[in-house]
């Protein structure tokens, strides 16, 4: 499957664990800027847009020159106002949507590449990516997302608990260095038609029960592969993150981007 790629950054004002997120300043400028212009460098996207249900992010997207929708304000996940933006006439000739998380400014081109050859070479109806896992405690903290793949690459589920289970004996760190034990990344390359039926699922039993939105597409039986990427940086979703997101960046060398927001 081939054709232009559209990427699609939801960004939502009332995060509950981190209010309006996307305009939160790290090292003096907003997260969603640290996003958008690093998902802009890459050689991904056809199309880049910024889908929210938010004026106030809509203006900082207009002076950032970034492309932006507003979206319905009672959207339960980003992926809905994905979809959303996805069925606006100007994006329908793109075969292949990504949804690209708005909390992650140290985002990897290579990873996202890697989500959307799952879906335009290999075949998959949607596509994601994990990396290993370094620490054992990660395997019990429920706020890092875990996923069991099969052998050719199928997700086969997504949970907060560890998975896969290792009936003897701890977890060692021997073991996490590598599959099976895998950090679900939230980036998704989807088929057009994948992402829209997704949109119109209703949310299933799973989905509800772990939170996790991924888990509609496995239980309505999608063909969801996912690729295994070098580490990758944890997103922002708390004020602790914040911190800890600036400190990489000081400690990587990294700017904040020229173009300034509120």
């Amino acid at each position: 499957m081939r054709g232009p790629v559209l990427g699609v950054i939801p960004a939502r004002l009332g995060a509950t664990r981190l209010p309006r997120k996307p305009l939160r300043p790290i090292l003096g400028t907003p997260l969603l800027e640290w996003v958008w212009v690093r998902a802009q460098a890459t050689d991904v996207f056809d199309t880049l847009v910024v889908a929210t249900d938010s004026e106030e992010v809509a203006d900082l997207c207009r002076r950032l020159g970034a492309l932006v929708e507003l979206t319905d304000p009672e959207h339960p996940s980003g992926t809905d106002r994905v979809a959303e933006v996805a069925l606006k006439e100007g994006y329908r000739s793109h075969p292949v949507v990504v949804n690209l998380q708005g909390d992650e400014p140290l985002v990897e081109g290579d990873h996202l590449q890697a989500a959307v050859e799952l879906v335009t070479d290999q075949g998959w109806e949607a596509g994601t990516c994990a990396t290993p896992i370094l620490d054992p405690a990660a395997m019990v903290d429920s706020d890092i997302v875990k996923v069991a793949r099969a052998q050719d690459g199928r997700a086969l589920y997504f949970s907060r608990a560890p998975i896969p289970w290792k009936r003897d004996g701890p977890v060692t760190e021997s073991d996490v260095r590598g599959a099976p034990f895998l950090r679900h990344l939230g980036l998704y390359a989807f088929r057009r038609e994948t992402l829209i039926r997704w949109a119109e699922l209703e949310a299933s039993p799973l989905e509800l029960l772990e939170r996790l939105e991924q888990l509609r597409l496995l239980e309505a039986g999608t063909s969801m592969g996912v690729a295994v990427v070098d580490a990758a940086a944890p997103g922002v979703d708390t004020p602790e993150d914040l911190a800890r997101m600036e400190a990489e960046l000081t400690n990587r060398g990294l700017a904040p981007p020229t173009s300034k927001g509120p």
